[in-house]
């Protein structure tokens, strides 16, 4: 109330992704990580694809100073996240369904981990001709 500031075109650009991000978390994991995705489910992946890099090089271009923090810390925060659940899994701390597991799926939806596993498992699928969900079950 203070705070006269208006927002820019940057500002909306911004929550309209962060909605995007959360949108598109909880479609892809609802449809099973991979397994079920209809073609919707790749042209939602796309286009919040195309939205992260647009908006961040224009974040970037448009030097504002506030949005960019935010966005650097995001990444930082999501390279964390991912470096925590990756050791807690290789040190056998997840155990059924346990408080680091639930921590994790909840940050996982903060991060843009389920959209990167279904690129990531859709590059293994045109290189090995499997699905990346069957490579990391059998492994």
């Amino acid at each position: 109330m203070g705070d006269n500031r208006k927002w820019s075109a940057a500002d909306f650009a911004a929550l309209l992704w962060v909605i995007l991000h959360l949108y598109a978390s909880v479609h892809a994991f609802g449809y099973g990580l991979y397994q079920t995705y209809t073609n919707w489910t790749w042209v939602l992946l796309t286009v919040w694809l195309l939205g992260l890099l647009a908006l961040d090089a224009w974040l970037y271009a448009a030097g504002r100073p506030g949005l960019l923090r935010f966005v650097k810390w995001y990444w930082a925060f999501s390279a964390a996240m991912a470096a925590i659940v990756i050791l807690a899994a290789e040190l056998g701390l997840i155990h059924d369904v346990n408080g680091i597991l639930i921590f994790g799926v909840l940050c996982s939806f903060l991060t843009p981990m389920h959209q990167l596993l279904a690129f990531t498992w859709l590059l293994l699928k045109w290189l090995a001709d499997l699905p990346g969900i069957v490579r990391y079950g059998g492994g």
